[in-house]
């Protein structure tokens, strides 16, 4: 960060030297950028006050680099397609060619040390970087990337041996390079999960990005075979077995970050697809703030995740940020004077100071055995990934009962669902109502990008939904337009909803009647429970997403306690 500061003042100082630009000029697109938290640099070139070879031709000078003009030089189609085009389009640079045994990268920002890490990563050899204006290099990958798509995807033609290693398989696919590439493209877009389609003409892979699916690229459907190989090898699974499902995972480093991948390949009309579930190793940071947790349901949290005893669930669907609540509570609570243990499938992210099993079916290792032999390990606190049947259920209610903390996971469309689950699953009422300390539902809605967050005044219906009085003057609340930053859409990153039940000796005494959903929902209200639809409401009123939002990710919510 220090070092791209002092780049934009020395640019800056630059600029006003050599008059291209003015003292007032400076003030008004500083102000707009304090304002939109884009760069000074960008706010000026998109004001047109500078260009973008303004821009180069004083990086380069500053940081004692040649100034390179790619419209007068066309860079070599056979080193350019070296590199990845999602590294090439997000870092803004090139591979130009070779000199003297040296690489020439044309890259638009020399000082951001990311992108020298890109490259870095993927040519073993020295480097030398020239300036070019990004305007350029945008239209050189435009032209050389596009151009090998049209030829039917041939990404790699004629690499030179020096600059990459991995082998091309007979299509001209490199796919070694190309799956590094999607996943590189996955990481820095923030994607949670990879899909690799065989549709009848293509193999289309999609990105799931803040709970949307966009399409990422196509290839011909000859690198199909070699695409899933590929998979298959890194996840360690058997590449002669077409005819079922399998499940894997394996280890990528992508910009300086680890990430732990999760592998399913399934059989479908057109060939195998397969899934790839993006989980970052560094879960450090994850506390429930960031989580988006309000204070009032977050201290009644607090208090219940640090009781001696009994059974805390988190439900919800898939996807929702159950097991990532159930991290930072772990996280939370774990000291040295505890002894906490997991059964996972799989184990997503490594906790230090927490012992973490792993179920394999194939080595008889499933949850209920696992929960067998944890209670003999003398442990504080058990946390089980998910619960999916009668007999999980039973032995972590009793689990609860002998003296131990235990979290778990169940798919329930709201908090007292699960007691209905729980019953369904034949547990008796009597070990439910006296097990269960709290049921927390949760989901996960898509917060406004704060770079195009716009303000506006509520109509009449938004203004009945989120409790504003009509003759309410200047309320407002806020949507996204989109920009570049959003892909368009408006969107950017998710923040958590969130209903939290505790269990008081009126609710067990419901439990131990069987009561129906709706019944035991009407209770929890009446006793100060706050809803997803209304965390979801109160997340509008603050600007963090839309109402449009908040109502399509709270509907089934609602449906299913009848409100």
């Amino acid at each position: 960060m220090i070092a791209a500061e002092t780049a934009e003042t020395k640019i800056i100082s630059k600029l006003l030297d050599d008059g291209n630009l003015s003292l007032a000029a400076l003030h008004d697109a500083r102000l707009d950028s304090e304002i939109s938290g884009i760069p000074l640099v960008e706010v000026l070139i998109a004001r047109d006050v500078i260009s973008d070879a303004d821009v180069a031709k004083a990086y380069a000078e500053q940081n004692g680099l040649r100034f390179l003009d790619l419209s007068r030089r066309r860079p070599s189609a056979a080193w350019a397609l070296t590199l990845p085009e999602n590294v090439a389009r997000r870092k803004l640079c090139l591979i130009f060619g070779e000199v003297s045994g040296q690489l020439v990268a044309a890259v638009a920002d020399p000082v951001d040390p990311s992108v020298k890490a890109a490259i870095g990563a993927r040519f073993q050899r020295p480097v030398q970087y020239v300036v070019s204006p990004r305007y350029q290099i945008i239209e050189a990958c435009n032209e050389v990337y596009g151009e090998a798509r049209s030829k039917g995807g041939r990404m790699v033609d004629t690499v030179p041996i020096s600059a990459a290693s991995a082998t091309v398989v007979e299509s001209g696919l490199n796919m070694v390079e190309q799956l590094d590439s999607i996943i590189d493209e996955a990481v820095d877009r923030r994607a949670s999960d990879i899909h690799v389609e065989p549709q009848t003409d293509r193999l289309r892979v999609r990105l799931r990005i803040d709970g949307r699916m966009l399409e990422s690229r196509a290839f011909p459907m000859e690198a199909h075979a070699a695409m899933i190989s590929r998979i298959k090898v890194l996840s360690n699974l058997d590449i002669t077995e077409r005819r079922k499902g399998q499940d894997g995972r394996f280890s990528h480093r992508s910009f300086e970050q680890e990430i732990d991948i999760r592998v399913a390949v399934i059989p479908t009309e057109w060939g195998e697809r397969a899934t790839l579930r993006l989980l970052s190793t560094d879960r450090s940071r994850i506390t429930l703030d960031r989580l988006g947790m309000g204070l009032e349901i977050r201290q009644a949290w607090e208090r219940l995740i640090r009781r001696p005893h009994g059974i805390m669930l988190i439900t919800g669907p898939t996807g929702s940020g159950k097991s990532t609540t159930l991290y930072a509570a772990l996280q939370m609570i774990n000291s040295i004077d505890k002894h906490i243990i997991t059964v996972e499938d799989p184990v997503e992210y490594r906790i230090p100071g927490v012992n973490q099993v792993q179920v394999n079916p194939e080595f008889g290792v499933s949850f209920p055995s696992a929960l067998r032999n944890i209670v003999r390990h003398d442990p504080d606190v058990i946390m089980v990934g998910e619960i999916r049947d009668h007999e999980t259920a039973h032995l972590a209610l009793e689990a609860s009962l002998t003296g131990h903390l235990v979290f778990a996971t169940l798919h329930t469309n709201s908090a007292v669902g699960a007691v209905t689950r729980l019953l369904d699953m034949d547990c008796e009422a009597y070990l439910v109502a006296s097990a269960l300390i709290g049921v927390m539902a949760q989901r996960l809605v898509r917060r406004i990008c704060e770079n195009c967050k716009e303000a506006y005044e509520p109509n009449a219906t938004e203004r009945r939904l989120l409790g504003i009085p009509l003759d309410r003057q200047g309320a407002v609340i806020h949507r996204g337009s989109g920009c570049a930053r959003c892909l368009r859409g408006g969107y950017y990153d998710r923040v958590g909803i969130f209903e939290l039940v505790p269990f008081d000796d009126g609710l067990s005494e419901l439990v131990m009647e069987k009561a129906s959903t709706e019944k035991l929902h009407k209770y929890a209200l009446a006793h100060g429970a706050i809803t997803l639809r209304e965390d979801a409401m109160t997340k509008v009123k603050d600007g963090l997403t839309t109402l449009e939002e908040a109502l399509r990710v709270t509907v089934e919510a609602v449906a299913e306690v009848g409100a």
